[in-house]
């Protein structure tokens, strides 16, 4: 009987809660939570960071999920991202070594909800000193012609931009400031001549100097440079040591450069020492050319500027410019040079050779060569034959004592003036011009210029022939 009245009490609690209609409340969305990583940086003195840190966070929602977050470095003002880390790069307030940046982040969740409670991070920060350096590719070689070229940079973590002035020192001369922008230097001594002397200082391509000289520099002696930056914290860079740089004096107006070895170099050498006193050399041949400039504009332009005649020898070789590796021939790096050095009455005399089929697309605008025969075959002087002028005494019939074969005569470009002729013999049906030798002249009928695409140190015959040529042009035509 008992079992009969607990069955009805039962289902009378099921019929009961069948009949009843229940109503569900839906709770209120909860805040998300946010963390930093890492939740705290305890470093001090030296160990703080630098100004770039990497932070990461990420948020929790109960009852959602995460769609963003906002960041701030004073609680007050907000920026949205949706990332959950990234590299910030601080700044420091200028003068002050160390900070302490204040970082809050907080979460949203998918409703929009933010969490009230960001997270914070004191980030302790010490400003690193810059650091700078002499860019060994493009350096002045162990020697130079009175220019001395090269280019500096600098480099700071805390961001290059915090570097806020530089300075250089030559020697044991003062440190002089310069502009942190300009990173390609040039110097040329106030006085060429041996001794200590201050110089004047360019940037990158300028013609004119700064006002205030660098003072230290030491002419006909090796030379040692130093460099060093400030960043807007006033901290002070190590200074970098450059290598030393023997700097030649200047002794004469003519310059003589060479591409050539020792060999036919002296030949020229001697053809020059026969007329004239004293002459300077810059030898772009020497050990596969490590002394001709990286950085020809401006170097060679300033080179240039102290010389009132330039005597250039060189042939077909190729060299390889050390800062940008490109390969050309001598002549294909010097002429815009020499075409600004004939803009301000410089007076050239070039003697070169060509190859066959040569590009010599770069050099025609500013000597009086216009191109080469692009015949077969090839042009061969014989020893019973010479190159002669119709010019004068002074300019002797030259004659070799071997075959010359392969030889590049060319065809005037407009305006210039034959001064050597070849007396050749075609090999192989060439046809082509007779022209070794051509001249120019100025506005006011002075000569200006001689080029030879012939290399006149094999005009072995009568050597004092080449003498005898040298002197004509040298202290005659070019003496106004």
């Amino acid at each position: 009987m008992k079992s009969t009245y607990n069955y009805l009490f039962v289902l009378l609690l099921l019929v009961t809660a069948l009949g009843c209609k229940r109503t569900l409340e839906k709770l209120p969305n909860q805040s998300p939570d946010t963390i930093i990583t890492p939740e705290s940086i305890n470093l001090t003195g030296d160990d703080r960071l630098n100004s770039v840190v990497f932070l990461s966070w990420f948020g929790t929602d109960a009852d959602g999920y995460i769609t963003g977050y906002d960041i701030s470095l004073d609680n007050v003002n907000w920026v949205h991202t949706t990332q959950s880390d990234s590299v910030f790069s601080f700044t420091l307030e200028p003068g002050s070594d160390t900070t302490d940046i204040e970082f809050y982040v907080r979460s949203i969740d998918n409703e929009g909800l933010i969490d009230p409670s960001p997270a914070y991070l004191k980030v302790p920060l010490k400003n690193t000193p810059p650091v700078a350096f002499f860019a060994e590719k493009g350096f002045a070689a162990d020697t130079v012609n009175l220019v001395t070229t090269f280019r500096w940079g600098a480099t700071d973590v805390d961001g290059d931009e915090t570097i806020i002035k530089a300075y250089l020192k030559a020697n044991q001369g003062d440190w002089l400031e310069i502009d942190v922008k300009e990173k390609l230097i040039s110097l040329v001594p106030k006085t060429t001549s041996n001794g200590s002397t201050n110089a004047d200082l360019y940037y990158g391509t300028n013609q004119l100097p700064l006002s205030t000289p660098l003072t230290g520099l030491v002419v006909g002696d090796t030379n040692v440079f130093y460099v060093k930056v400030i960043d807007f914290a006033n901290a002070e860079s190590a200074p970098d040591t450059s290598e030393s740089v023997f700097i030649k004096p200047k002794t004469s107006d003519i310059l003589m450069v060479t591409g050539l070895p020792t060999g036919p170099t002296d030949i020229y050498k001697n053809a020059i020492n026969a007329n004239t006193p004293t002459y300077d050399v810059a030898d772009y041949f020497l050990s596969g050319g490590e002394l001709q400039p990286g950085y020809w504009t401006p170097t060679f332009d300033l080179l240039l500027d102290h010389y009132s005649t330039v005597v250039l020898v060189s042939d077909e070789s190729s060299f390889t410019n050390s800062v940008t590796g490109r390969k050309a021939v001598l002549l294909d790096f010097m002429a815009p040079s020499l075409q600004r050095f004939s803009n301000n009455q410089g007076k050239t005399m070039v003697v070169t050779s060509f190859t066959k089929g040569q590009d010599i697309s770069g050099i025609t605008d500013i000597f009086p060569i216009d191109s080469l025969s692009v015949s077969n075959g090839q042009a061969r002087l014989y020893p019973d034959s010479v190159i002669t002028s119709t010019l004068g005494a002074g300019y002797p019939d030259l004659g070799a004592t071997i075959v010359l074969s392969g030889l590049s005569p060319f065809y005037m470009s407009l305006g210039a003036e034959e001064t050597y002729l070849g007396h050749l013999t075609p090999v192989q049906s060439w046809t082509g011009p007779r022209t070794v030798g051509a001249r120019r002249k100025d506005g006011n009928n002075n000569y200006y210029q001689y080029f030879f695409s012939i290399q006149l140190y094999k005009m072995d015959k009568n050597i004092s022939d080449l003498e005898i040529l040298f002197d004509q042009i040298l202290n005659n035509d070019f003496n106004w």
